[in-house]
């Protein structure tokens, strides 16, 4: 019960935050607006061609920009702007165990994250089911799920940051420096790999580090929820089916591949993208002194 409280009352003082409907605009313009030029541009070509145009322009624009933006918005000062406060103590006075508080303010920024996604994927669907003949409503609905739970990650990372650092300016700089760290480590990694000789590029090890990039854990996650209903989606994940495509035809078989590279293995990634900075900042939070 004490996770409830404090995930109600973060969400109602996070859903009064003027930057955060500052991010719901910009998802509202930019999700309906690549919706509206989708199906104006081929009104008479059916949902699956529209589907594509805002996919293609969207998903860009979305997970690449604005779903870590505003993840990282209203968690990364969750914790640390009510320690610099003081009513961290307060809060902490009730009966909220610091565990409670963590959890609690976790759901809270979850729930201020999905409606900021809604708020621009909502009308934008509904704006096809008016303009377009064959919606492709599971196809939609899955995208949308996949980049809610896109954005849960970059909250988890937030909600981290924020409990161990001091100073909301730490808490800014280190939510700067994990973006591009979250986005650009496989470049790093690819060119350690290079100069150090650490992992063959064509051995499953090397493939399950790749699977850990962001967009290949989104890609993926599409993938094995669209094959629930398209059977003949492969279920080779990203990384492998490249790898698979650079060896040429004497390469792997792409169906025949161990289960942690397979496409579904994408949600225990993404599970360990929460799980872990989380328990990070918790064990963090649990041992400093307010």
């Amino acid at each position: 019960m004490s996770v409830a409280a404090v995930a109600r009352k973060d969400f109602r003082d996070g859903i009064r935050s003027r930057l955060l409907w500052g991010l719901i605009a910009l998802f509202v313009l930019s999700i309906g607006g690549f919706g509206f030029i989708a199906t104006r541009s081929s009104p008479d070509q059916g949902g699956a061609v529209a589907l594509i145009g805002i996919l293609g322009i969207s998903a860009l624009l979305a997970v690449v920009f604005l779903v870590p933006l505003t993840g990282l918005v209203v968690s990364i000062k969750s914790i640390v702007r009510e320690r610099e406060l003081g009513s961290i103590r307060i809060l902490l006075s009730l009966p909220h165990t610091r565990a409670e508080v963590v959890a609690g303010k976790f759901i809270g920024r979850v729930g201020l994250l999905t409606v900021a996604i809604l708020a621009g994927f909502i009308p934008a669907g509904l704006l096809f089911m008016v303009r377009v003949s064959d919606f492709p409503l599971f196809e939609y609905a899955a995208f949308v799920l996949v980049t809610i739970l896109f954005g849960v990650m970059f909250v988890a990372v937030g909600l981290s940051v924020s409990a161990l650092t001091e100073t909301e300016t730490r808490a800014t700089i280190g939510g700067i420096t994990a973006f591009f760290l979250l986005y650009f480590w496989q470049g790093i990694f690819n060119w350690l790999n290079g100069q150090l000789d650490l992992f063959s590029p064509t051995g499953d090890a090397f493939m399950f580090i790749q699977r850990f990039h962001l967009m290949n854990v989104f890609y993926d996650s599409l993938m094995a929820i669209l094959s629930i209903r398209y059977e003949e989606i492969p279920n080779a994940s990203l990384a492998a089916i490249g790898q698979s495509m650079a060896q040429g035809p004497g390469g792997a078989a792409i169906a025949d591949q161990p289960f942690y590279l397979q496409h579904w293995f994408a949600f225990v990634i993404l599970a360990l993208w929460v799980a872990v900075p989380l328990g990070i900042g918790y064990w963090r939070f649990e041992r400093t002194d307010l």
